[in-house]
């Protein structure tokens, strides 16, 4: 069995390079560095649930620079062998959360607290966005406290069966700029043939949440060939622009989602 487990880790890795150097020829300069990517797919490997229920289809992470990735993390006795090296990645938990790093090595302007009401909102049914506070939230909860609730949280996800998976292997989004339309959809496009859809069908889960309406128009009739019309849900982007009653309603609507099927 361990045998064949690395023999299926190394035919990953080899389709997981294979697809970053068709996406560098297209992004030439603003291609993210290989260990980055490959860094990205170890924490996404850590937090693969045995049986995927429910997958969480988004965009991209983003961009982590070798600088980035040099910051180390501080061990987390809940979780052997989680990766120790700083990703700019949501199942990073030094993400936004600068206790986990060594003292003043931290990367600047870092952090995704829409993804962790994303996180949330498919184990709990929100009322409003205060219901996020004391959980996962800074303003409602102390350091030690919020660590633990997520490490929780990304725990539970796992045992639920609900994973998150980027549509782009390759962060798109660089200190807040993404590529011109034509190249950001040729990027989704690449990765998705080369890598991302053969992930999605070897995990074969009962549904597909596709966050975003970018991710959703280049991914969406191929996510239904492999789960059914029925078989996915588009929701905007968590950081969309949106309402408190809208945000409310997606947030709620993967909870029945992940209810339902996990």
């Amino acid at each position: 069995m361990k045998l064949w487990d690395n023999w299926l880790l190394r035919m990953n890795d080899e389709l997981l390079l294979s697809c970053y150097r068709q996406i560098s020829g297209i992004l030439g300069g603003r291609s993210e560095p290989w260990e980055s990517v490959k860094l990205i797919e170890q924490y996404r490997r850590y937090w693969q649930p045995e049986k995927v229920n429910v997958v969480l289809l988004a965009e991209s992470h983003v961009f982590t620079s070798d600088v980035d990735r040099a910051c180390r993390l501080k061990k987390f006795k809940e979780l052997p062998g989680y990766p120790d090296f700083y990703a700019r990645y949501v199942y990073c938990l030094a993400y936004g959360e600068q206790t986990c790093t060594d003292a003043g090595k931290h990367p600047p302007k870092d952090g995704t607290p829409q993804y962790w009401k994303l996180f949330y909102s498919c184990l709990n049914r929100v009322d409003s966005n205060k219901s996020f506070f004391s959980p996962i939230l800074k303003s409602g909860t102390t350091t030690r406290d919020r660590l633990k609730n997520k490490i929780d949280l990304l725990i539970s996800l796992r045992q639920r069966g609900i994973w998150l998976v980027d549509a782009s292997i390759i962060a798109l989004s660089n200190k807040g700029v993404k590529p011109k339309p034509r190249v950001f959809n040729q990027v989704i496009k690449t990765s998705w043939q080369g890598y991302t859809r053969q992930l999605i069908q070897d995990a074969n889960p009962k549904h597909v949440i596709i966050v975003g309406k970018g991710v959703a128009k280049n991914v969406r009739a191929s996510v239904s060939s492999i789960v059914g019309e029925p078989g996915y849900t588009v929701i905007p982007q968590p950081q969309a622009h949106l309402s408190a009653d809208q945000n409310l309603k997606n947030f709620r609507k993967c909870y029945d989602i992940c209810s339902f099927n996990c």
